[in-house]
């Protein structure tokens, strides 16, 4: 937990509005039930994420973000309580807002920098809520779950009744056509198969979580609920065709093999019958991804397509991309070229190889050092290091079984940023909405965990 004057300082002016407004609060309906609006409006942001535009989705969020701050000023005892992570991702903010005010086209560079703003106030704003209210942490799984089956079943549904392409998104020149995937996009928007999967990546952490709690109590029937969504999720990203959400399914998958492992030499060192279960459903999860690329020639010859390199169409053009890029922020390293798109697609042209134009450099570190340079792209990994160090070291902690749901929700959060950044090495799907709301709430709802525990400490 992060403590400074100016913080202490900002509380305390909270503490004296709350104070001077309290019969204010006692008198009004929507200030007296601050707490469930807030929950609403969170709840209606990841559901439209499923089918609303990115512009609604921004007002939605911002909604939430004057809701937290009337809860600061009128709610008694509201403050704000901060973690080391946190710290990093301000001073990426602070980046960012430095490198928009020196961009060379301000206007378009502020357009993309006032998404960052509403991504990194509704994380701030959430956290707040879950610091208070860990008890709804669970609807969030289910509710998240929920979406996510839905766009499963319909991804499954569109690759089985062969959807019209409406892009030209797998190269067929090495391929029958026969083997080509009708890749599914959902109900996301843009339609866009990278997209859908990027968003089921992202979701697939919420799913392990729900699982892992309905485990943890004992209710069977809602873990096998979570079993089947979690395997409609997997078979879904399968059928979007996008390489790079296979490549963060693996490492999601990956990643729970470690964490779990993890748990059990934490806090069943003894318990050897666990240790033997455990082995043998991780030979099995092996097994069936095996199963799935031998049965599947059509998945197995688009993962096999990673390795074609210039064979490729799709990956000739991203390292097209990268080298321009790359030249970008060789040329803009201190302060990198200013937010958004809009601002990039201005500048790329000044790189750019004939006939490969781009709306981003398909590759998250890169945007972020592209867009803020060296000193935020160093900020946000930071951020990613600490949340992660704190994270494992949460769950290294105790060997005490009742924090194990904690624990459960701390590792969903591990698996989202995993599986996210792995995906995110290739695509820059990271920065639509559909998946920032789902990875700022799942790091909000772990930071509160965290935090609580580290106020307990202390």
């Amino acid at each position: 937990m992060i403590e400074s004057k100016l913080l202490d300082l900002k509380n305390q002016c909270f503490a004296f509005l709350q104070d001077k407004l309290e019969v204010i609060t006692k008198n009004s309906f929507i200030l007296s039930k601050i707490d469930t609006i807030i929950l609403f409006f969170m709840s209606l942001t990841l559901f439209a994420s499923s089918f609303m535009a990115s512009e609604k989705l921004g007002a939605i969020a911002i909604v939430v973000i004057l809701l937290t701050i009337a809860k600061l000023c009128t709610k008694k005892s509201s403050k704000i309580v901060l973690s080391k992570f946190d710290a990093a991702i301000i001073i990426y903010f602070i980046i960012c807002f430095i490198s928009t005010i020196n961009s060379e086209l301000p206007r378009q560079s502020i357009h993309g920098f006032l998404k960052t703003v509403i991504y990194i106030l509704y994380y701030f704003c959430a956290a707040n809520y879950f610091q208070t209210n860990k008890n709804k942490i669970r609807w969030f799984f289910f509710l998240v779950s929920g979406l996510c089956c839905i766009e499963g079943i319909i991804a499954i549904y569109q690759n089985f009744s062969g959807v019209e392409q409406i892009s030209t998104w797998q190269d067929t020149n090495y391929i029958n056509p026969e083997d080509a995937i009708a890749r599914a996009y959902g109900t996301l928007k843009p339609y866009n198969p990278n997209l859908l999967g990027g968003y089921l990546v992202a979701g697939i952490s919420y799913v392990i979580g729900f699982l892992s709690i309905s485990l943890l109590k004992k209710e069977w029937k809602t873990a096998a609920a979570g079993i089947f969504v979690f395997l409609v999720c997997a078979l879904a990203i399968f059928f979007t065709g996008s390489r790079g959400a296979y490549l963060g399914l693996g490492a999601t998958v990956a990643g729970v093999i470690g964490l779990v492992t993890l748990i059990i030499n934490t806090d069943f060192s003894f318990a050897q019958k666990l240790k033997s279960i455990w082995h043998k459903i991780v030979i099995s999860i092996i097994g069936a991804f095996a199963l799935i690329l031998i049965a599947v020639p059509k998945i197995t010859k688009r993962i096999l397509s990673i390795f074609l390199l210039r064979g490729d169409s799709s990956t000739s053009f991203r390292m097209n991309v990268y080298h321009s890029s790359w030249h970008m922020f060789c040329d803009n390293w201190f302060l990198g070229i200013g937010a958004g798109n809009q601002t990039f697609r201005e500048i790329y042209g000044l790189y750019m190889i004939t006939g490969f134009d781009a709306l981003s450099t398909y590759s998250v570190p890169l945007e972020i050092a592209v867009e803020s340079g060296i000193f935020g792209f160093l900020a946000f990994a930071a951020f990613i290091g600490l949340f992660l160090f704190d994270s494992v070291k949460f769950i290294k902690s105790s060997c005490d079984t009742n924090y194990l749901a904690d624990k459960a929700i701390v590792c969903s959060a591990i698996l989202i940023i995993i599986g996210v950044m792995t995906h995110g090495l290739f695509d820059t799907i990271y920065f639509r909405p559909q998946v920032q709301f789902l990875f700022w709430t799942m790091i909000a709802m772990s930071s509160a965990i965290i935090l609580k525990t580290n106020t307990k400490e202390v």
